[in-house]
Parts: structure tokens; C-alpha cells; sequence
């Protein structure tokens, strides 16, 4: 594969490690989308800061796990285990967050508990609070952020096959 991918691939393994590292120690909601920010900011998804960003920065950290995830999970694993996490969070959770107001309470995020950058559950984990992020934060919707994401992990996964192919040809 080309620098590009192992370049997303090595990030996204960074955001997964950030995950694993944080996760346990507080789960709550508004703690899980300053997370997904600082999966922006502090792994470097993008050059410029998370909240000027926006959604194109959450996308892009969320391409960056479908690189890490690629040849262990498949993207439509990934990504559809994260929306029925978000879709599975309590009605008016975002809502509340941008109001500043009482957050209601959710099930235990569970963590896998091992040091495995890809262990499905952390990636999904991840995943999840990156379309938080994008719900609570910017208004986004989730549904429209998996699919810009898929879209350009694809995009970039068959241009990587294409040239490692044209270089192995030549």
C-alpha cells in the first residue's frame, strides 16, 4: 500500500490506542464527544483545530480508523456497529449536551480491556464517539458522516491497490 495509507492507517491505530487508553475512566457523554475532538486535535487527523474543523475533521478521523481497520474488519462492520450505537444513545442526548443542560444517563461503555489496536469493539468504540462528536457538537448527522467517510476510505483504499500494483508491474 502506498505512504498515504499507512500514513491514515498509523493514526487511526493512534486513535483506537487514545480510546483504549481513556474509555474506562469516564464514560460519560459529554466526556465521550470532547474525545472524539481531541481524536482530531491530538492524534493530528487534520492540520487545523477541531472546533474550526468541524465535520470534515471528524470525517477524516473517522476515515483514519477505516484504515487502520482495513484487512482486519470490514468497513460496513465498523461503521454500522457505530450508528446502532449512536442511534441505540437516549433520545434528546445531543440536544441536552448543545444546551448545556442535564445529560441522561447511558449503559456502561464496555471496553475490551486488552493493549489490541484492533480489536473491533475499541475500533467500533471510537467510531461512536466520533459521530457523537458529530451530532452533539456540529448537528451532523451520523448517517451522512458514514457515508462521506465510507465513500473516501474506498476512494483512497483502491487508488493504494492501484499503485501498489503499478509498482510491483514495473
Amino acid at each position: 500500500m502506498t505512504d498515504m495509507h499507512q500514513d491514515r492507517a498509523a493514526r487511526g491505530a493512534a486513535i483506537v490506542e487514545l480510546f483504549q487508553s481513556e474509555a474506562s475512566a469516564d464514560q460519560a457523554l459529554d466526556v465521550r464527544v470532547m474525545r472524539a475532538l481531541c481524536y482530531v486535535s491530538e492524534v493530528h487527523a487534520t492540520d487545523a483545530d477541531p472546533l474550526c474543523e468541524g465535520l470534515p475533521g471528524l470525517r477524516d478521523a473517522l476515515v483514519d480508523l477505516l484504515h487502520h481497520a482495513d484487512g482486519w474488519h470490514h468497513p460496513e462492520s465498523v461503521l454500522g456497529a457505530a450508528l446502532s450505537a449512536t442511534d441505540s444513545l437516549p433520545a434528546g442526548w445531543a440536544a441536552a449536551y448543545r444546551a448545556y443542560d442535564t445529560l441522561p444517563r447511558t449503559a456502561r461503555l464496555e471496553t475490551s480491556g486488552t493493549s489490541d489496536l484492533h480489536e473491533l469493539g475499541d475500533i467500533v468504540g471510537a467510531a461512536t464517539e466520533i459521530l457523537m462528536a458529530a451530532a452533539a457538537q456540529y448537528e451532523g448527522s451520523p448517517v451522512a458522516l458514514v457515508d462521506e467517510a465510507e465513500e473516501r476510505f474506498c476512494e483512497e483504499r483502491e487508488q493504494a491497490r492501484f499503485a501498489a500494483i503499478r509498482e510491483a508491474r514495473s
